[in-house]
């Protein structure tokens, strides 16, 4: 007769040949990013701030986002010429 840890550490060795050193394929992984509607509003929130309505304080705690993130996506959409760049203009 067998015990249970003996029983689980075999099925862990077989889980590891199956699927690799985690033991499965990524099923365990729920967050792959943000849903498309919240990737969408957070794009219009960068381009408010990049527009100057919403400071980048108002906008990184908006968006979630990191101050230097939110620069980067700012960068990147003036880059794309998507909008001007009014940020500091009265």
């Amino acid at each position: 007769m067998t015990s249970i840890s003996e029983t689980r550490k075999r099925a862990w060795i077989t889980r590891r040949e199956k699927y690799g050193p985690i033991g499965h394929r990524g099923s365990y992984s729920r967050n792959p990013g943000p849903c498309p509607d919240c990737a969408r509003m957070r794009g219009w929130l960068v381009r408010l701030h990049v527009e100057g309505t919403l400071s980048e304080g108002q906008a990184a705690k908006a968006t979630g986002l990191g101050r230097i993130d939110l620069r980067k996506a700012a960068d990147d959409l003036i880059n794309s010429g998507a909008v001007r760049d009014t940020r500091g203009e009265s």
